[in-house]
């Protein structure tokens, strides 16, 4: 899903209040809060009753009761934020900003949008389509060049 967030003001650094923020479609956090719905009845009850192995099945249980929530965060947190500076990279854990003059052109495919470094390696900017990707060269102030 793709947002221009400009209710937030501007970022610091930025030189201009315009950004756009990427992240994964809405649907796969209520996928995650739906697994956490059905399985938190059988990882209460193996947490509670440990009627396989005791630890084990109470270690069972809180990684069931885990795993959606965190894959909820993970589709919440990741993706990018394109702002005039660069592009920020963010993983659940991870945050990487590649400033503009790093960045040499873009690849589009059936995989999605990759940044061409100046350095030639590839960076995935997933989940950007490239469809936004006129939306993200006009925030960044840079113009579109076919490669011929």
């Amino acid at each position: 899903m793709t947002s221009t967030d400009a209710s937030t003001g501007p970022i610091p650094g930025a030189r201009s209040g315009r950004r756009l923020r990427v992240r994964r479609p809405a649907a796969v956090t209520g996928a995650a809060f739906v697994a956490w719905l059905t399985v938190t009845p059988l990882s209460v009850a193996l947490i509670v009753e440990r009627p396989i192995w005791g630890a084990f099945s109470a270690a069972v249980g809180l990684a069931m009761l885990l795993a959606p929530v965190a894959v909820s965060m993970w589709a919440w947190r990741s993706g990018i934020d394109v702002t005039s500076e660069g592009i920020a990279v963010r993983g659940m854990f991870t945050s990487r900003t590649i400033a503009w003059r790093h960045i040499d052109g873009f690849a589009t495919g059936n995989e999605g949008v990759a940044a061409i470094l100046d350095d030639q390696s590839q960076v995935r900017l997933d989940p950007l389509k490239p469809e936004n990707l006129s939306q993200v060269l006009a925030i960044g102030g840079q113009e579109l060049r076919s490669a011929d």
